[in-house]
């Protein structure tokens, strides 16, 4: 730095330490005035306390309650999901009319505020009631883990008892929400239920009169023994003809022994093709067995009712257990909100911040005091050597002195 610069600075310090100290008393008067002002102010401030509360959403619960799925050794499943109230709806239902104007009418809010206009009454009980969400980490949006509630009044008991009665409104409103939810849920089931009841007793009749008309209990078993007399029979008949064939070489035709064994073969013969070709529905329910080109057709049509009553009893499986827990579940008394921090009385202020009210008003009054000495100094200046910034000022207020008579005077003609 030059020495003509360290110069110029070392006399613009000396002109403002001048400038301060010719007007040191100033200063001082109305920085202790202000300061004293902003102590007063603080100390007639109304107190404001805060009762804080925090506490976590709690989703519907799926599993039994109460360890009820233990006592029935876990043979009972859990239900499927259902509408789950989101973490962002308590925001919504601590934001809602219908919990203010409650909370407005419950509490006298009316002379508190000292008005009788809703909407008045809404924007100042806003302006009490602080709601902070705690968001998981991360990018984008975050779920919502925790809500801090705050009310602030004048009376520490007033500000606890509203927190108390926020709090329990919305876990009062959340347990509504989810019993309806799981009672929509629960009828679904219950419905779903009840015509498997209906299909699988229908299937059972079926199956029952299809068994009853035709005499069967298992189609393959006896269908099995149907082929197994057919091949005795064959076999008889086979081995019959072999004895006449090596007989006929050694006897006449009118022998007794070979014509016994020429009607023990037909007699197979006959056997075998009254077996195959039996039809007649009362020989069927006589014996119990059906030829062997009916046996597909009655076969396919057994599967089919026996696979329908399977089916109906393998969805009874699935859903009687979740009937049976969402019915508990629906019993259970399920919580809203899980409190973390209760609220309590408060016992300090949280308003207003003395110290800070103090600090602030000396400050300003020094920024103030400051401010008037230079304005008038420069004014001075001004005046002194008739600066051109000191007629512009000069002008403005005889500009300003000139609107304020022809104010005055157009009153005066009024």
């Amino acid at each position: 730095m030059s020495p003509e610069k360290e110069k110029q600075n070392e006399i613009n310090i000396l002109d403002t330490l001048v400038i301060l100290a010719r007007h040191k008393m100033f200063i001082i008067k109305l920085v202790f005035t202000i300061t004293l002002i902003s102590l007063i102010i603080s100390l007639v401030w109304p107190h404001t306390y805060r009762s804080t509360s925090t506490f976590l959403p709690v989703s519907p619960q799926r599993s039994l309650p109460g360890g009820l799925s233990g006592l029935l050794g876990g043979s009972i499943q859990s239900p499927m999901s259902f509408p789950q109230v989101n973490p962002e709806v308590f925001i919504t239902i601590l934001n809602s009319r219908e919990l203010r104007e409650a909370l407005i009418h419950e509490f006298n809010f009316q002379e508190i505020y000292n008005t009788d206009l809703m909407e008045e009454l809404l924007l100042k009980l806003d302006e009490d009631v602080e709601i902070e969400e705690q968001r998981e980490g991360g990018f984008g949006f975050n779920p919502i883990y925790s809500i801090k509630l705050s009310f602030y009044s004048n009376e520490p008991e007033l500000s606890y008892e509203v927190n108390r009665y926020i709090l329990s409104s919305l876990d009062r409103k959340i347990r509504e929400i989810n019993h309806e939810n799981s009672m929509e849920f629960l009828q679904i089931l219950e419905t779903r239920y009840q015509r498997n009841l209906e299909t699988l007793e229908a299937s059972e009749d079926s199956l029952q009169a299809f068994q009853e008309r035709y005499g069967i209990l298992e189609v393959e078993e006896q269908a099995r023994q149907i082929v197994r007399q057919l091949a005795d029979l064959k076999a008889g008949s086979i081995e019959t003809e072999m004895h006449i064939a090596v007989l006929r070489q050694s006897v006449s035709d009118e022998n007794v022994e070979l014509r016994n064994l020429i009607r023990t073969r037909e007699e197979y013969d006959r056997q075998f093709r009254n077996l195959m070709d039996q039809s007649d529905q009362q020989t069927a329910d006589i014996t119990g067995f059906y030829p062997l080109r009916d046996m597909p057709e009655l076969g396919i049509a057994y599967f089919r009712l026996f696979r329908d009553v399977e089916i109906q009893a393998e969805v009874l499986k699935t859903i009687y257990p979740q009937y049976e827990s969402q019915k508990m579940i629906v019993e259970a008394n399920q919580r809203g909100i899980q409190i973390i921090d209760q609220p309590v009385i408060p016992t300090y202020k949280d308003s207003p911040k003395r110290a800070f009210i103090v600090l602030g008003g000396m400050f300003f009054s020094i920024f103030l005091a400051l401010t008037i000495v230079f304005f008038r100094e420069m004014l001075e200046q001004g005046r002194k050597n008739n600066s051109e910034n000191y007629r512009k000022l000069q002008e403005l207020f005889e500009h300003l002195k000139i609107r304020r008579a022809n104010k005055a005077g157009s009153s005066d003609e009024s």
